[in-house]
């Protein structure tokens, strides 16, 4: 059985669409065929690690031959592509509060059915006065991530000789708001994981 993950970054504030991943893992050897039709508006700019082996204005085709890695005496197998795109997508989170100002750096996000908010690195100086939804602290020595979770998710915090901080929402999107459909062929996929990542613009603190 295939595990399929599909990762997508897109600008929150734009929602222009970055790029995307398609990665394949099994225990089992496999092959077949991956397509992608890409949405109306969807372009492919960049590929990795090759260029598909068939491609067409809406749509991309890959021989699936995958690749051994090793974890001890466990074999796994994999295939993958990246892709840099081009276009819009619709995004079911939304942004309402993404500043600094004076010290202070604030955050509202929302989307019915949940995401995860984060924020940081931040410095060790940081305080967070107020914040709404689940909130955890995630260490990665020298610095601290700030995580949010719910439908509506909120912070205010100080944080002093900061420089940039960056943020980004996450969650799991809909059929829709994929920039492209994806069709496997030639072996059975027991799973599917995908993630929608939004990022905020970089702030200057």
């Amino acid at each position: 059985m295939v595990h399929l993950k599909v990762h997508v970054e897109a600008d929150a504030a734009s929602s222009g669409c970055r790029s995307a991943v398609a990665y394949l893992t099994s225990e089992e050897p496999f092959e077949g065929v991956l397509e992608l039709r890409l949405r109306e508006g969807i372009a492919v700019t960049g590929c990795w690690p090759r260029w598909p082996d068939e491609m067409s204005e809406r749509s991309a085709v890959w021989r699936v031959e995958p690749y051994t890695r090793r974890f001890g005496n466990r074999v796994l197998y994999s295939f993958g592509v990246r892709l840099d795109l081009e276009g819009r997508v619709e995004l079911s989170a939304a942004v309402d509060r993404w500043l600094a100002e004076g010290g202070i750096v604030e955050l509202e996000a929302r989307r019915k059915g949940g995401l995860r908010a984060v924020v940081g690195p931040l410095a060790r100086s940081y305080r967070v006065l107020s914040s709404k939804g689940i909130l955890r602290a995630v260490e990665a020595a020298p610095f601290t991530y700030i995580v949010l979770e719910g439908d509506c998710v909120a912070v205010r915090l100080h944080t002093e000789e900061q420089g940039v901080l960056a943020g980004h929402l996450e969650y799991q999107p809909s059929f829709e708001e994929l920039p492209f459909e994806l069709e496997l062929k030639g072996f059975t996929v027991a799973s599917v994981e995908s993630v929608l990542l939004a990022r905020l613009e970089d702030l200057h603190v």
